[in-house]
Protein backbone atom coordinates (compact mmCIF):
# COMPACT_ATOMS: atom_id res chain seq x y z
CA UNK A 1 0.00 0.00 0.00
CA UNK A 2 1.45 3.09 -1.31
CA UNK A 3 0.89 5.98 1.66
CA UNK A 4 3.67 8.24 0.76
CA UNK A 5 1.08 10.60 -1.30
CA UNK A 6 -2.25 10.02 0.98
CA UNK A 7 -3.68 11.66 4.00
CA UNK A 8 -3.15 8.65 6.99
CA UNK A 9 -5.56 10.61 9.39
CA UNK A 10 -7.94 10.37 6.90
CA UNK A 11 -7.42 6.89 5.34
CA UNK A 12 -8.07 6.33 9.51
CA UNK A 13 -10.84 7.40 9.32
CA UNK A 14 -12.50 6.37 6.41
CA UNK A 15 -11.46 2.66 7.37
CA UNK A 16 -13.65 3.34 10.77
CA UNK A 17 -16.29 4.19 8.58
CA UNK A 18 -15.97 1.00 6.48
CA UNK A 19 -15.67 -1.06 9.66
CA UNK A 20 -19.22 0.27 10.42
CA UNK A 21 -20.57 -0.44 7.08
CA UNK A 22 -19.27 -4.37 7.94
CA UNK A 23 -20.64 -4.51 11.09
CA UNK A 24 -23.45 -3.18 9.64
CA UNK A 25 -23.71 -5.68 7.02
CA UNK A 26 -23.15 -8.98 9.25
CA UNK A 27 -25.83 -7.72 11.85
CA UNK A 28 -28.58 -7.71 9.58
CA UNK A 29 -27.15 -10.70 7.68
CA UNK A 30 -27.24 -12.94 10.18
CA UNK A 31 -29.09 -12.10 13.03
CA UNK A 32 -32.92 -11.30 13.46
CA UNK A 33 -34.27 -8.00 15.07
CA UNK A 34 -30.65 -6.13 14.73
CA UNK A 35 -32.15 -3.23 13.37
CA UNK A 36 -34.04 -2.22 16.55
CA UNK A 37 -31.12 -1.91 18.75
CA UNK A 38 -29.21 1.19 19.86
CA UNK A 39 -25.92 -0.08 18.67
CA UNK A 40 -27.59 -0.48 14.85
CA UNK A 41 -28.95 2.93 15.52
CA UNK A 42 -25.45 3.98 15.85
CA UNK A 43 -24.19 2.75 13.46
CA UNK A 44 -26.92 4.10 10.86
CA UNK A 45 -26.67 7.58 11.29
CA UNK A 46 -22.62 7.31 11.35
CA UNK A 47 -21.34 4.84 8.38
CA UNK A 48 -22.24 6.47 4.95
CA UNK A 49 -22.66 9.97 6.04
CA UNK A 50 -19.22 9.97 7.14
CA UNK A 51 -18.15 8.43 4.04
CA UNK A 52 -19.41 11.38 2.52
CA UNK A 53 -17.93 14.31 4.83
CA UNK A 54 -14.69 12.21 3.93
CA UNK A 55 -15.05 12.28 0.19
CA UNK A 56 -16.06 15.77 0.12
CA UNK A 57 -13.03 16.96 2.52
CA UNK A 58 -10.26 14.54 -0.03
CA UNK A 59 -11.22 17.49 -2.60
CA UNK A 60 -8.17 19.76 -0.98
CA UNK A 61 -6.00 16.72 -2.50
CA UNK A 62 -7.36 15.86 -5.42
CA UNK A 63 -6.95 17.32 -9.06
CA UNK A 64 -9.68 19.66 -9.54
CA UNK A 65 -11.23 20.06 -12.87
CA UNK A 66 -8.61 22.72 -14.35
CA UNK A 67 -9.63 25.92 -16.37
CA UNK A 68 -10.42 24.35 -20.39
CA UNK A 69 -13.17 22.26 -21.25
CA UNK A 70 -10.47 19.55 -22.25
CA UNK A 71 -9.59 19.54 -18.60
CA UNK A 72 -13.23 19.45 -17.18
CA UNK A 73 -13.67 16.59 -19.78
CA UNK A 74 -10.37 14.64 -17.74
CA UNK A 75 -12.25 14.98 -14.83
CA UNK A 76 -15.18 13.57 -15.76
CA UNK A 77 -13.63 10.76 -17.54
CA UNK A 78 -11.55 9.98 -14.43
CA UNK A 79 -14.56 10.33 -12.10
CA UNK A 80 -16.81 7.19 -14.52
CA UNK A 81 -13.75 5.24 -14.73
CA UNK A 82 -13.34 5.13 -11.01
CA UNK A 83 -17.32 4.51 -10.18
CA UNK A 84 -19.09 3.57 -13.07
CA UNK A 85 -16.68 1.04 -14.65
CA UNK A 86 -17.05 -0.74 -11.03
CA UNK A 87 -20.36 -0.06 -10.84
CA UNK A 88 -20.84 -1.59 -14.30
CA UNK A 89 -18.41 -4.33 -13.72
CA UNK A 90 -19.74 -6.16 -10.35
CA UNK A 91 -23.51 -5.54 -11.07
CA UNK A 92 -23.81 -6.82 -15.05
CA UNK A 93 -20.53 -9.35 -14.92
CA UNK A 94 -20.14 -10.34 -11.15
CA UNK A 95 -23.48 -10.21 -10.04
CA UNK A 96 -25.33 -10.57 -13.50
CA UNK A 97 -23.31 -13.55 -15.10
CA UNK A 98 -20.58 -14.78 -12.32
CA UNK A 99 -23.44 -15.20 -9.51
CA UNK A 100 -26.06 -15.60 -12.11
CA UNK A 101 -28.12 -13.11 -10.57
CA UNK A 102 -29.92 -12.45 -14.01
CA UNK A 103 -31.80 -9.25 -12.23
CA UNK A 104 -28.91 -7.84 -12.46
CA UNK A 105 -28.72 -7.93 -16.42
CA UNK A 106 -31.88 -6.13 -16.87
CA UNK A 107 -30.22 -2.34 -17.36
CA UNK A 108 -33.94 -1.19 -17.17
CA UNK A 109 -34.39 -3.04 -13.52
CA UNK A 110 -31.01 -1.77 -12.07
CA UNK A 111 -31.05 1.58 -13.01
CA UNK A 112 -34.88 1.95 -11.40
CA UNK A 113 -33.63 -0.17 -8.43
CA UNK A 114 -30.16 1.16 -7.24
CA UNK A 115 -30.55 0.06 -3.69
CA UNK A 116 -30.67 -3.28 -4.85
CA UNK A 117 -27.09 -3.10 -5.36
CA UNK A 118 -24.16 -0.77 -5.69
CA UNK A 119 -26.06 2.23 -5.47
CA UNK A 120 -23.37 4.46 -3.38
CA UNK A 121 -20.89 4.09 -6.14
CA UNK A 122 -22.99 5.56 -8.60
CA UNK A 123 -24.47 8.35 -5.95
CA UNK A 124 -20.39 9.43 -5.65
CA UNK A 125 -20.35 9.99 -9.64
CA UNK A 126 -22.80 11.96 -9.87
CA UNK A 127 -22.08 14.07 -6.69
CA UNK A 128 -18.28 14.25 -7.70
CA UNK A 129 -19.83 15.12 -11.37
CA UNK A 130 -22.05 17.71 -10.23
CA UNK A 131 -19.51 18.85 -7.62
CA UNK A 132 -16.75 19.23 -10.48
CA UNK A 133 -19.24 20.87 -13.08
CA UNK A 134 -20.01 23.31 -10.38
CA UNK A 135 -16.22 24.30 -9.28
CA UNK A 136 -15.79 24.59 -12.80
CA UNK A 137 -18.62 26.91 -13.82
CA UNK A 138 -17.71 28.96 -10.89
CA UNK A 139 -14.34 29.51 -11.96
CA UNK A 140 -15.56 30.53 -15.00
CA UNK A 141 -17.39 33.41 -12.89
CA UNK A 142 -14.38 34.57 -10.26
CA UNK A 143 -11.08 33.12 -9.44
CA UNK A 144 -11.16 34.40 -5.78
CA UNK A 145 -11.19 31.88 -3.17
CA UNK A 146 -14.21 32.63 -0.67
CA UNK A 147 -16.33 33.95 -4.22
CA UNK A 148 -15.91 30.63 -5.64
CA UNK A 149 -16.52 28.97 -2.70
CA UNK A 150 -20.00 30.85 -2.79
CA UNK A 151 -20.77 30.68 -6.72
CA UNK A 152 -20.11 26.87 -6.16
CA UNK A 153 -22.03 26.25 -3.89
CA UNK A 154 -25.01 28.48 -5.38
CA UNK A 155 -24.50 25.78 -8.78
CA UNK A 156 -24.08 23.01 -6.84
CA UNK A 157 -27.60 23.46 -4.72
CA UNK A 158 -29.29 24.26 -8.27
CA UNK A 159 -28.14 21.21 -9.59
CA UNK A 160 -29.80 19.83 -6.48
CA UNK A 161 -32.78 21.48 -7.49
CA UNK A 162 -32.48 20.01 -10.76
CA UNK A 163 -32.19 16.19 -9.74
CA UNK A 164 -35.46 17.05 -7.57
CA UNK A 165 -37.25 18.63 -10.43
CA UNK A 166 -36.28 15.09 -12.42
CA UNK A 167 -37.13 12.82 -9.76
CA UNK A 168 -40.74 13.85 -9.75
CA UNK A 169 -40.54 12.95 -13.35
CA UNK A 170 -39.06 9.58 -13.11
CA UNK A 171 -39.31 8.61 -9.08
CA UNK A 172 -36.93 8.83 -6.53
CA UNK A 173 -35.70 5.50 -6.84
CA UNK A 174 -34.24 6.17 -10.17
CA UNK A 175 -30.48 6.26 -10.50
CA UNK A 176 -30.82 6.59 -6.92
CA UNK A 177 -31.98 10.15 -6.32
CA UNK A 178 -33.18 9.45 -3.55
CA UNK A 179 -29.85 8.72 -1.73
CA UNK A 180 -27.71 11.08 -3.89
CA UNK A 181 -30.05 14.28 -2.95
CA UNK A 182 -29.93 13.19 0.56
CA UNK A 183 -26.04 13.02 0.61
CA UNK A 184 -25.19 15.77 -1.66
CA UNK A 185 -25.15 18.40 1.56
CA UNK A 186 -22.49 16.07 3.55
CA UNK A 187 -20.31 16.11 0.56
CA UNK A 188 -20.45 20.06 0.10
CA UNK A 189 -20.00 20.33 4.18
CA UNK A 190 -17.07 18.24 4.00
CA UNK A 191 -15.23 20.35 0.77
CA UNK A 192 -15.82 23.38 3.44
CA UNK A 193 -14.26 21.51 6.14
CA UNK A 194 -11.53 20.93 3.95
CA UNK A 195 -10.89 24.26 2.77
CA UNK A 196 -11.49 25.80 6.71
CA UNK A 197 -10.10 23.26 8.97
CA UNK A 198 -6.46 24.07 7.99
CA UNK A 199 -6.73 27.65 8.96
CA UNK A 200 -8.37 26.87 11.97
CA UNK A 201 -4.89 27.50 13.96
CA UNK A 202 -4.80 31.04 13.01
CA UNK A 203 -8.67 31.80 14.81
CA UNK A 204 -7.71 32.33 19.31
CA UNK A 205 -8.87 30.69 21.08
CA UNK A 206 -10.03 28.49 18.33
CA UNK A 207 -8.80 24.73 20.30
CA UNK A 208 -11.80 25.93 23.40
CA UNK A 209 -14.09 26.45 20.31
CA UNK A 210 -13.58 23.54 18.28
CA UNK A 211 -13.60 21.71 21.68
CA UNK A 212 -16.64 23.33 22.40
CA UNK A 213 -18.11 22.20 19.56
CA UNK A 214 -17.23 18.41 19.72
CA UNK A 215 -18.72 18.63 23.23
CA UNK A 216 -22.00 19.67 22.11
CA UNK A 217 -22.37 17.35 19.28
CA UNK A 218 -21.38 14.44 20.88
CA UNK A 219 -23.63 15.29 23.57
CA UNK A 220 -26.66 15.98 21.00
CA UNK A 221 -26.01 12.94 18.88
CA UNK A 222 -26.52 10.66 22.08
CA UNK A 223 -29.33 12.59 23.76
CA UNK A 224 -30.98 12.00 20.01
CA UNK A 225 -30.62 8.71 19.43
CA UNK A 226 -31.66 7.67 23.01
CA UNK A 227 -34.98 9.33 22.17
CA UNK A 228 -35.37 8.43 18.28
CA UNK A 229 -34.82 5.13 15.73
CA UNK A 230 -33.22 6.92 12.92
CA UNK A 231 -34.19 3.85 10.49
CA UNK A 232 -37.29 4.00 11.70
CA UNK A 233 -38.27 7.45 10.87
CA UNK A 234 -40.70 8.64 7.72
CA UNK A 235 -38.37 9.43 4.76
CA UNK A 236 -40.15 13.21 4.69
CA UNK A 237 -40.05 16.47 4.87
CA UNK A 238 -38.00 17.78 8.25
CA UNK A 239 -37.51 14.34 9.41
CA UNK A 240 -35.71 13.93 6.70
CA UNK A 241 -33.47 16.98 7.89
CA UNK A 242 -33.85 15.60 11.50
CA UNK A 243 -31.67 12.68 10.62
CA UNK A 244 -29.49 14.48 8.33
CA UNK A 245 -28.78 16.29 11.76
CA UNK A 246 -28.51 14.24 13.95
CA UNK A 247 -26.00 12.14 11.42
CA UNK A 248 -23.84 15.16 11.33
CA UNK A 249 -23.45 15.88 14.85
CA UNK A 250 -22.68 12.32 14.74
CA UNK A 251 -19.87 12.44 12.62
CA UNK A 252 -18.56 15.69 13.94
CA UNK A 253 -18.38 13.59 17.57
CA UNK A 254 -16.50 10.57 16.01
CA UNK A 255 -14.21 12.55 13.75
CA UNK A 256 -13.36 15.12 16.84
CA UNK A 257 -12.70 12.22 19.73
CA UNK A 258 -10.68 9.92 17.79
CA UNK A 259 -8.96 12.24 14.79
CA UNK A 260 -6.42 13.31 16.71
CA UNK A 261 -6.22 9.88 19.26
CA UNK A 262 -5.72 7.94 16.02
CA UNK A 263 -3.19 10.45 14.43
CA UNK A 264 -0.62 10.25 17.76
CA UNK A 265 -1.04 6.29 17.51
CA UNK A 266 0.92 4.28 15.71
CA UNK A 267 -0.33 0.83 16.74
CA UNK A 268 -1.12 -2.06 14.80
CA UNK A 269 -5.09 -0.85 15.05
CA UNK A 270 -4.18 2.41 13.26
CA UNK A 271 -1.89 0.20 10.72
CA UNK A 272 -4.95 -2.01 10.16
CA UNK A 273 -7.27 0.94 9.91
CA UNK A 274 -5.50 2.62 7.07
CA UNK A 275 -5.67 -0.72 5.25
CA UNK A 276 -9.41 -0.62 5.45
CA UNK A 277 -9.30 2.87 4.48
CA UNK A 278 -7.45 2.19 1.51
CA UNK A 279 -9.32 -0.36 -0.22
CA UNK A 280 -12.77 1.24 1.96
CA UNK A 281 -14.25 1.14 -1.95
CA UNK A 282 -13.08 -2.33 -2.55
CA UNK A 283 -14.88 -3.99 0.65
CA UNK A 284 -17.73 -2.28 -0.03
CA UNK A 285 -17.94 -3.34 -3.42
CA UNK A 286 -16.98 -7.82 -2.52
CA UNK A 287 -19.23 -7.11 0.68
CA UNK A 288 -22.03 -6.77 -0.62
CA UNK A 289 -21.58 -10.54 -2.40
CA UNK A 290 -21.63 -12.05 1.05
CA UNK A 291 -25.20 -13.04 2.08
CA UNK A 292 -25.97 -14.61 5.19
CA UNK A 293 -29.66 -15.66 6.36
CA UNK A 294 -31.01 -14.46 9.37
CA UNK A 295 -31.73 -17.37 12.05
CA UNK A 296 -30.69 -16.03 15.48
CA UNK A 297 -31.77 -13.08 17.99
CA UNK A 298 -29.52 -10.01 18.13
CA UNK A 299 -30.33 -10.17 21.61
CA UNK A 300 -29.09 -13.99 22.14
CA UNK A 301 -24.97 -15.49 23.18
CA UNK A 302 -25.39 -16.90 19.83
CA UNK A 303 -26.42 -14.08 17.53
CA UNK A 304 -23.91 -11.69 19.45
CA UNK A 305 -21.02 -14.29 18.75
CA UNK A 306 -22.17 -14.62 15.14
CA UNK A 307 -21.96 -11.03 14.53
CA UNK A 308 -18.13 -10.86 15.91
CA UNK A 309 -17.33 -13.94 14.04
CA UNK A 310 -18.67 -12.80 11.17
CA UNK A 311 -17.42 -9.24 11.25
CA UNK A 312 -13.73 -10.27 11.41
CA UNK A 313 -14.04 -12.99 8.92
CA UNK A 314 -15.42 -10.88 6.27
CA UNK A 315 -12.90 -7.85 7.22
CA UNK A 316 -10.02 -10.33 7.12
CA UNK A 317 -11.51 -12.43 3.66
CA UNK A 318 -12.25 -8.99 2.34
CA UNK A 319 -8.66 -7.19 2.88
CA UNK A 320 -6.72 -10.44 1.55
CA UNK A 321 -9.42 -11.02 -1.59
CA UNK A 322 -8.69 -7.00 -2.28
CA UNK A 323 -4.61 -7.02 -2.24
CA UNK A 324 -4.65 -10.44 -4.33
CA UNK A 325 -7.02 -8.84 -7.38
CA UNK A 326 -4.92 -5.50 -6.81
CA UNK A 327 -2.27 -8.00 -7.51
CA UNK A 328 -3.78 -8.43 -11.63
CA UNK A 329 -3.17 -4.83 -13.49
CA UNK A 330 -6.74 -5.46 -15.68
CA UNK A 331 -8.51 -6.80 -12.59
CA UNK A 332 -7.21 -4.09 -11.17
CA UNK A 333 -8.70 -1.27 -13.71
CA UNK A 334 -12.02 -3.49 -14.60
CA UNK A 335 -13.44 -4.59 -11.14
CA UNK A 336 -11.79 -1.47 -9.21
CA UNK A 337 -11.41 1.49 -11.42
CA UNK A 338 -7.83 1.95 -10.34
CA UNK A 339 -5.75 2.77 -13.30
CA UNK A 340 -1.95 1.43 -13.64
Amino acid sequence: MDTKTRNQSVDMLRGLAMLLVVLCHTMTGCTTGSTNTFLFNIIWSLQIPLFFLISGYVTRYSRGTGKTPADLGAYLLRRTLVYLLPWASWTFLVRGVLFNQTGFLNLKWVIGHMDSGYWFLATLWTITVLFGISQFLAGLITQTGIKKQICTGLIYFLFMGGLVLLGKKTGFSFFALKLTLYYMPFYFLGYLAGQYLPILPTFPRQKNLVDGLIALSVMGWLYLLLRYHLFSLPDDGLWVLFRAATSLAGCIAVIGLTGKLLTANSSGLVLFLQQVGFYSLEIYLILNLFKLTPFPSVNTLTGVGLIGLNFILTTILSLILCRTLHQNRVLKFILFGKQP
